[in-house]
């Protein structure tokens, strides 16, 4: 598949987004990492996941109160519980004929210890469910609910032994099958017209809040099916680096940084961030931005399978001195990198800090999805420059997902040009 050779939607002439071989090819490294892990079976109440062993999409209200959940064995298929009405769902997801179950309370609403009723019913169905499945004596992964300790403590009361999950699930979702690679590809391309429409807005009186408005606005146009709050940062808001909005009111000469974080396609996240100028800019913004810009390429341009996280890190400044600060901590989003997929913050993790801290360097491998980002601004200063891009490592160096203009700072409105 050629990047971004194709459209989004399903037509009869080209084949796109593969989604059986999508949901076959997800679900067969997940099973393969929970084999290679040795545990016998994982059950994650993680969105995220859900969607990774299942395509089951569960809303953002519902997320919070941990009702849907899915059991997953080493050798066996996924069994989603709380999926709604199930023959509904299974006649919408046939894939799952079978395995669609009610929810089985809401123990994250109701449970104060291991012996709550909730729990000892989802406990006494997955038990079931490992001993049909021949697993019962091999360790269970949990993943994603705020009750693993009471989980962990009712399992354990039933002779099944539990470990965190999440490493698991994590390992397995780090490598991106070549359909994630095309939804990453497509999510990244609506965050350009978010962007465009956010640039187009740029003037005197418009409010940081507008802007983020205005960036959602087009990303649902765009068949986004959830996104989190945009990053909006303006003027004196710009430094130091912070990540929200306000209703401040963008002015002439104001550097604008924006954030299209988390904006979901299909469940694929983006994670963009761009820097503006309302009006004519000044060398002191200008060579701002390109300090900004030059400490983003430098790790990008290290970046190919076989290289590490060591490797990129190793660009960045290795001092807090170089903003003004003390500590590692103070500056620890400055210059940062992570994964990302199905959820915003994935594996692997790339920072100063954990260079410092002794973590072991995660070599990179072709299908890691990554997100680099940088900021320039002194302690103090006037001025905050942050930008981004989506990397997509390949056997021999990377391919940038993003391609919003960033060679130099964007000027908006300019009505005197």
């Amino acid at each position: 598949m050629k990047p971004g050779a194709f459209g989004k939607y399903a037509v009869d002439y080209e084949i796109r987004i593969d989604y059986d071989r999508l949901r076959r090819e997800r679900l067969q490294r997940a099973k393969d990492q929970i084999n290679k892990d040795g545990l016998g079976a994982v059950v994650t109440w993680d969105e995220a996941n859900i969607r990774y062993l299942t395509s089951y999409y569960v809303t953002t209200p519902m997320r919070a109160s941990e009702i849907q959940f899915v059991f997953i064995p080493k050798n066996g298929e996924p069994y989603l519980f709380g999926g709604g009405t199930p023959k509904e769902t299974e006649r919408r997801m046939p894939w799952l004929q079978g395995r669609v179950h009610p929810a089985l309370g809401a123990p994250r609403l109701t449970a104060n210890n291991a012996d709550d009723f909730g729990i000892a019913v989802i406990v006494e169905t997955i038990g079931k469910l490992m001993a049909e499945y021949g697993v019962e004596k091999e360790a269970l992964g949990l993943d994603g609910s705020t009750l693993q300790m009471l989980y962990g403590e009712a399992f354990g009361k039933k002779g099944i032994t539990t470990v965190h999950g999440k490493p698991t699930m994590d390992e397995a979702r780090m490598i991106k099958t070549q359909d994630e690679i095309e939804l990453m590809r497509i999510t990244c391309a609506n965050s350009e017209k978010a962007f465009a429409a956010i640039a187009d807005a740029i003037r005197p009186g418009v409010r940081e809040c507008d802007l983020v408005g205005i960036g959602i606005k087009a990303l649902y146009e765009e068949g986004d099916d959830h996104t989190e709050d945009l990053v909006c940062c303006s003027g004196y808001n710009t430094n130091p680096y912070g990540w929200s909005f306000s209703d401040k009111p963008i002015r002439p000469g104001d550097l604008i940084y924006i954030d299209v974080d988390g904006a979901s396609y299909q469940g694929y996240k983006s994670c963009v961030y761009r820097t503006f100028c309302c009006g004519k800019a000044t060398q002191e913004q200008k060579d701002l931005y390109e300090e900004c810009r030059a400490m983003l390429y430098d790790a990008i341009d290290v970046i190919k399978e076989g290289a590490t996280t060591y490797d990129v890190a190793d660009q960045w400044p290795d001092s807090p001195s170089y903003w003004g600060y003390e500590t590692m901590n103070e500056v620890l989003p400055y210059a940062i990198g992570h994964g990302i997929g199905l959820t915003l913050h994935d594996r692997p993790v790339i920072s100063m800090l954990q260079k410092a801290a002794g973590y072991p360097p995660v070599p990179l491998q072709a299908g890691m999805a990554l997100a680099l980002e940088t900021y320039a601004g002194k302690k103090g200063g006037d001025h905050g420059v942050r930008l981004e891009e989506n990397i997509l490592v390949t056997e021999d160096g990377c391919e940038v997902l993003t391609r919003w203009p960033i060679e130099e700072l964007m000027e908006c409105w300019l009505p005197y040009r």
